[in-house]
C-alpha cells in the first residue's frame, strides 16, 4: 500500500497595502470628509429642529385629548425651555400634568393655548408658535418648523415655518 503524502500549499504572494497606497486612500477619504461638513451640520441642524418640533406636536395633542378625556382647560405652554401640559380645572391652581424640556438649545417663542373640553381652543382662538436654532439663521436649508392650531382644534406642524404652512 502507498502512502500519499500531502502537497505543500502553493507560496503565497504577501498580500496587503503599501504605505503609499494607504496615504493615497487617507488624503481621498480626508477630502471627502471636508466636503460633507457643511451638509452634515444642516442635517444635524434640521434633524434637531425636527425632532422638538415633532415633541410640541405631540404634547400639544396630548394636551387637547387629555382636555376631552377630563372635559375641563388644558394648557399646552412652552415657557424656559420645556413645554409644560397643565390642568386648569382650578385656574388659581393648575396641575402640571407633563414636561418636557426642549432640547439641543433649540429655541421657540413663548406659547401658551388653552383647549376647552370639546378639543377647541378656548374662545376660538389660534395659535402659532416657531422654532429657531440657536446659531444658524432660518432658509430653504435651515428648515425651522411652526406648529400651527386653528379655532376649530386642528393641530399641524408646518415643515419650515418661513413658507407657506398648508
Amino acid at each position: 500500500m502507498r502512502h500519499l503524502t500531502p502537497l505543500p500549499p502553493p507560496a503565497r504572494s504577501a498580500r496587503g497595502l503599501t504605505l503609499v497606497e494607504l496615504m493615497v486612500a487617507l488624503a481621498i477619504a480626508a477630502m471627502l470628509a471636508v466636503a460633507a461638513a457643511p451638509s452634515f451640520t444642516e442635517y444635524m441642524a434640521n434633524s434637531r429642529l425636527r425632532e422638538n418640533g415633532n415633541s410640541l406636536y405631540a404634547q400639544t395633542l396630548y394636551a387637547q385629548s387629555e382636555a376631552i378625556k377630563r372635559n375641563t382647560v388644558v394648557r399646552v405652554a412652552v415657557a424656559d425651555g420645556s413645554i409644560i401640559v397643565s390642568d386648569r380645572t382650578d385656574p388659581d391652581d393648575p396641575q402640571t400634568i407633563k414636561t418636557t424640556p426642549l432640547t439641543n438649545g433649540i429655541a421657540a417663542e413663548a406659547f401658551t393655548l388653552d383647549f376647552g373640553g370639546e378639543g377647541r381652543p378656548v374662545g376660538f382662538a389660534t395659535a402659532e408658535v416657531d422654532f429657531s436654532h440657536p446659531s444658524l439663521t432660518c432658509s430653504s436649508t435651515i428648515r425651522c418648523p411652526g406648529l400651527r392650531v386653528d379655532a376649530g382644534g386642528g393641530v399641524r406642524l408646518c415643515g419650515d415655518h418661513t413658507g407657506s404652512c398648508e
